[in-house]
């Protein structure tokens, strides 16, 4: 990753920069109108774990380029683009709320038919963590999910 970080230009880095400022003034600005951004958590079920390891020829091909000191190469094989796509298919909003700072939370309201926990997140106000803590206990005192356990 560091090598990979240290082939972008600063070019690269200073508009992505400014591609995440907007991202936080767009978050600024529906939080003027809106208390809290409601998502699932998961944008899928749960999956076993080890699923989104890189596959044998990808880890290779890293293994390679690195030992070959040519890690900037994956930056245009595409490898990056498929492996966020395979992480953020599963976790599609955490990284908003972990990009802008913002504090967030997940809670268990539903429960799938496999007895396994499906959670809710709320995002909030920049700098709100004890309003999401007040909902967290609205909900724990309406729906308790303290007790309930995964049956496996």
């Amino acid at each position: 990753m560091y090598k990979l970080g240290k082939s972008f230009s600063a070019n690269e880095y200073a508009l992505a920069k400014m591609k995440w400022n907007t991202i936080n003034r767009t978050m600024g600005a529906f939080h003027e109108k809106y208390d809290l951004l409601l998502t699932p958590t998961l944008g899928m079920k749960p999956f076993k774990i080890g699923a989104l390891q890189n596959s044998a020829a990808e880890q290779i091909g890293l293994q390679v380029m690195n030992a070959l000191g040519i890690s900037s190469v994956v930056k245009y094989t595409g490898l990056i683009e498929k492996t966020a796509e395979k992480i953020f298919s599963w976790i599609p909003y955490a990284p908003l709320a972990n990009m802008t700072g913002q504090p967030s939370m997940t809670v268990p309201l539903h429960w799938s038919k496999d007895n396994l926990p499906v959670g809710v997140m709320f995002t909030g106000r920049m700098n709100d963590e004890a309003g999401l803590f007040r909902l967290a206990a609205q909900l724990e005192q309406a729906q308790p999910w303290f007790n309930r356990v995964p049956k496996l």
